[in-house]
């Protein structure tokens, strides 16, 4: 039964708003969230400008706050690699990540934070 239960919740996590079910809007909206829960962290504060409301400017900003949102570049399977160190510690939302986790996203993903901050994506 234990078996059972590690197996079953270690498939919900690889599946978290990474499944065909959830939409590219929701995968977007998933990583700003996450992101903006980490933006009392020093390190990470102002990196993608997020100006008042740090969700909100980065949903308008990206244009993935709207239903029919779809990834190009960066692409989905881009976006959810560059998100797996804020859901390694925790799949739901409301537990903000590491500072250290969101600092990494910065740095590891520079084509996804200028996304984020409406920049074409660097050489």
């Amino acid at each position: 039964m234990r078996r059972y239960v590690f197996v079953m919740g270690t498939l919900a996590w690889l599946t978290a708003c990474s499944g065909s079910g959830a939409t590219d809007s929701a995968v977007c909206q998933d990583v700003v969230s996450r992101y903006c829960e980490s933006e009392e962290c020093p390190q990470v504060a102002d990196k993608l400008l997020p100006g008042e409301g740090c969700a909100a400017s980065l949903l308008e900003r990206t244009g993935c706050g709207a239903e029919d949102f779809a990834f190009s570049t960066p692409t989905r399977e881009r976006m959810l690699e560059c998100r797996t160190p804020f859901v390694q510690a925790t799949t739901s939302t409301g537990r903000p990540p590491s500072c250290a986790d969101a600092a990494g996203f910065i740095e590891a993903c520079p084509d996804v934070a200028a996304f984020f901050r409406g920049e074409p994506p660097p050489p």
